[in-house]
């Protein structure tokens, strides 16, 4: 197994969109509540107030925040956002986390048996893209992660960045409209290492993910072992 590569990570104003997002659904602030002050914010989370007036902007745009003038801002919704991490269900224990990730092997094959096929080629080659995955730093998941290689001849780790649903944005024009989770433990993979927490054939929590486009088709398929003494997996629905 090759050394790990980190991904491409997102521009800072778009990882602290992304985590107060996700520090949104998992309930830190209501819909209507008031966020505190950017000046709170920032040194909360460590970053200029500029980037962060950026990062609330883009929120309000996107209607997960109200901004009032001499008031605050506001959560202004909760569910139906269109975050990059919107389908993220990983966790810490103590809080949501931000994903990141690093690339440890990038390999076009033969489309495995257990794998869907994708499109219309059963026969079509496929990329396995494996990742370590962190929240906050934290080694929290390895990762599995096929898709059809059949309009992408060549890729290498240098182009993948954190978020693999906004890589098939940007390289495919694909959208991930919805996905079907199946939870459960398993071994860890023969090809753990560290730093993820649990060694080869040590049982860790299992996710079996399928995911499709907009028009119906299925466009990844992934495997995910995490270790549970580190994070949880966590499904929010509102009705």
């Amino acid at each position: 197994m090759p050394e790990s590569i980190p991904a491409k990570p997102l521009p800072i104003y778009l990882q602290i969109a992304e985590l107060l997002a996700r520090q949104i659904k998992a309930g830190y602030w209501r819909e209507g509540e008031r966020l505190p002050t950017e000046a709170e914010l920032s040194e909360t989370l460590n970053v200029a107030v500029g980037t962060l007036r950026k990062s609330l902007a883009l929120l309000s745009d996107q209607g997960v925040l109200e901004r009032k003038q001499g008031s605050g801002t506001y959560v202004k919704q909760v569910a139906g956002t269109q975050q990059i991490y919107e389908l993220f269900r990983l966790e810490l224990h103590t809080g949501p986390g931000l994903p990141t990730a690093h690339i440890l092997d990038v390999c076009k094959l033969a489309r495995p048996t257990y794998v869907p096929a994708f499109g219309s080629n059963p026969t079509s080659k496929v990329w396995r893209v494996r990742r370590l995955r962190f929240l906050s730093q934290v080694p929290a998941a390895l990762e599995e992660i096929w898709f059809d290689a059949s309009d992408c001849p060549v890729l290498t780790a240098a182009d993948l960045g954190d978020s693999m649903y906004l890589f098939y944005q940007e390289r495919f024009g694909t959208w991930i409209s919805r996905v079907e989770d199946h939870v459960s433990a398993a071994p860890s993979p023969t090809w753990s290492l560290p730093p993820y927490g649990r060694l080869a054939d040590e049982y860790a929590g299992f996710i079996e993910r399928t995911s499709w486009t907009a028009a119906n088709t299925i466009a990844e398929f992934s495997q995910t072992w995490f270790d549970p003494s580190v994070c949880r997996y966590s499904s929010r629905l509102s009705q």
